[in-house]
């Protein structure tokens, strides 16, 4: 049985069985309130600030690239650690997996504006899956932090858990052909379970759920950050030394490079580290 799917882990004090129990059935559930606000605050602040918007002016909203889909290709300011390095968030994932031993990732972040008559580019979302859903490879974990609140039809996650509850019957049904895309798989009109929630909140999802950012049609961005920890490889010393050397230069990971905006590397120096930072990249032993 995949971890993911592990119903017999104990409970803590952010995993419920109810949280276990909603994760198997659906592919995601919600953590909520694990962010303090002043840590979600700063990275609103940080992630604004590199695409150039003023949360008070909607015209300096749009200036991002169509191409990203709302993704922000930042990964080094002290705001992200922050938040990565939260012992609330730490908790999360070790309840999650029930090991104290974990990795973090150094992923990107979202600013998605609402949809806007003046600027057709913004995207009205898709649904997909990030990694191919076919074959015995296991389901990992991913995970995005809310940093504002989000209601329904304002940007937020949505995904087809009806697709997750009978994934292989779907897959045998449509995903056999050559041309199977697994990250346009024609699912977009489908309709999903939008998750609404507050800033602070984490949703965990598989890599076997089919996902996407919905379309925003509030009066504000969503802004979110993805981040997701997982229990080390048997042998982590080649991923501690490219975690190591990304934080220190300040460059994302090797495969996420050249997208439009990135800066390489992100200016100023090194985010400053909890021991609990250190130990999630590998700089400290557990």
């Amino acid at each position: 049985m995949s971890p993911l799917r592990n119903p017999v882990l104990p409970t803590g004090k952010w995993i419920q069985q109810e949280h276990r129990r909603q994760f198997n059935e659906d592919g995601y559930t919600v953590i909520r309130n694990v962010i303090p606000a002043n840590l979600a605050e700063n990275a609103v602040r940080e992630i604004a600030a590199f695409v150039g918007a003023d949360l008070d002016d909607s015209a300096t909203w749009y200036s991002g690239a169509p191409a990203l889909d709302g993704i922000v290709p930042m990964h080094h300011s002290q705001s992200l650690w922050d938040i990565r390095q939260c012992p609330n968030l730490y908790q999360v994932f070790a309840e999650f997996f029930g090991s104290p031993r974990l990795m973090v990732d150094m992923n990107r972040c979202i600013f998605r504006p609402p949809i806007h008559a003046r600027w057709p580019e913004v995207s009205y979302g898709s649904i997909h899956w990030d990694t191919d859903p076919r074959g015995k490879k296991p389901a990992s974990l991913q995970a995005v932090v809310l940093l504002t609140d989000v209601g329904c039809d304002g940007g937020g996650f949505q995904c087809l858990p009806a697709v997750y509850r009978s994934l292989d019957s779907w897959l045998e049904q449509y995903a056999s052909r050559d041309d199977f895309n697994f990250f346009e798989p024609g699912l977009n009109r489908w309709k999903t379970a939008q998750v609404e929630g507050t800033a602070g909140d984490v949703i965990l999802w598989s890599t076997k759920l089919p996902h996407g950012t919905a379309a925003n049609w509030s009066l504000s961005p969503r802004i979110a950050m993805f981040v997701s920890m997982q229990p080390p490889p048997a042998d982590s010393t080649e991923l501690g030394e490219a975690l190591k050397t990304w934080w220190l230069t300040k460059r994302a990971p090797d495969y996420w490079r050249g997208l439009p905006g990135q800066l390489d590397p992100e200016p100023g120096a090194p985010a400053l580290l909890s021991e609990l930072g250190r130990k999630l990249i590998g700089v400290s032993p557990w």
